[in-house]
């Protein structure tokens, strides 16, 4: 199971539309995916209805987990806790690592939807992740946040034996038209090369209407002729960088 988390330390900076299309475009695939919701909103949870709830991940974070004995083609756990692991994090996230392996032999792909800000639940996507895409906004706080993570990255990486592969950041609701947003994108590219991914996504009411309906946009029953293509050639980069990192 190759396992992607979607993070970045804001809220609003479409993690959740990217974990939700990738989601969708491994199932039609014919991948077997699970999606980890750690968003305490669980929006994912809501968008991906295709997917068969397991309930709380409550359990992944308790000793002596075992997964169900029969799990669907495409299935999702979600952050339903309350807050009862905030005061002893430290063995919730020794657990979790011990836990997660167990599903490796079931799913192809698991998808990390993760909070808005930075809590141990953010910590525990980045210690069991094998990639990491990471949206970022082209405005005044954008900058910070990608700061933040790349922070974070190298606190987690001091706990996991095997760096955690950034495949990219990619630029999110860009407004090719705003003269400002275009200098911040110029300058984004000369900091950092290669691991600014060369597609972004623009704009775009679509994403999210499709989101509210449940399904991704290529199934959106709307002219989604100026939003597709650009998802379409973002998630193909998406994986393109996952599948070149074992």
């Amino acid at each position: 199971m190759r396992t992607i988390a979607i993070n970045v330390e804001k809220g609003g900076a479409g993690k959740t539309t990217i974990a939700c299309h990738l989601a969708w475009l491994l199932a039609d695939a014919g991948h077997r995916v699970l999606v980890l919701d750690l968003d305490r909103q669980c929006n994912a949870t809501d968008a991906l209805s295709d997917f068969e709830s397991l309930g709380s991940c409550k359990p992944l974070f308790e000793a002596d987990y075992a997964a169900p004995d029969e799990l669907p083609r495409l299935a999702i756990y979600s952050n339903r806790m309350g807050g009862e692991y905030d005061a002893s994090y430290p063995t919730a996230l020794g657990n979790v690592r011990k836990n997660f392996p167990v599903l490796n032999p079931h799913f192809d792909f698991c998808i990390i939807d993760t909070p808005p800000s930075w809590s141990w639940i953010n910590f525990a996507a980045l210690l069991i992740c094998d990639h990491l895409i990471v949206p970022v906004e082209l405005g005044p706080f954008g900058p910070a946040a990608t700061k933040q993570v790349s922070d974070s990255i190298a606190t987690v990486n001091q706990r996991r034996t095997k760096p955690i592969h950034v495949a990219g950041l990619v630029p999110n609701r860009v407004r090719p038209n705003d003269s400002h947003q275009m200098k911040m994108l110029e300058a984004l590219k000369s900091k950092v090369g290669k691991n600014l991914f060369t597609h972004y996504l623009p704009e775009r009411a679509h994403y999210s209407q499709a989101i509210q309906e449940h399904v991704p946009v290529w199934r959106f029953g709307k002219d989604v002729r100026s939003s597709l293509p650009p998802m379409r050639a973002f998630l193909e980069e998406a994986m393109t960088r996952i599948g070149s990192e074992k």
